[in-house]
């Protein structure tokens, strides 16, 4: 453990940042379950509504989806940076 776990702590570490930013994509997932009218089944995501404002029933407004969109980057990017201050210490290259 103390040689194996040190050594792939990058991994993990990348891993566990595409996995969120991988959690906040899921549109298909959502879409194939409970088909394309999110917003009849209550289930919509934040990226089910940037489509659904760009090319959905609602469509027409740009400016709503670019909006959500930004909020998106904003929430992934906060928690990417929370996850490199905490594994500073516990990654090591």
């Amino acid at each position: 453990m103390r040689i194996t776990l040190p050594m792939i702590s990058p991994m993990i570490f990348y891993l566990v940042i595409t996995g969120f930013i991988g959690a906040f994509k899921a549109y298909s997932d959502v879409v194939a379950l409970f088909g394309t009218n999110l917003n009849a089944a209550g289930m919509n995501t934040i990226v089910g509504y940037v489509y659904d404002m760009l090319y959905g029933d609602s469509g027409g407004y740009p400016s709503y989806a670019s909006a959500a969109a930004i909020i998106l980057f904003a929430i992934v990017f906060t928690i990417t940076c929370i996850n490199l201050l905490i594994s500073r210490e516990k990654v090591h290259y």
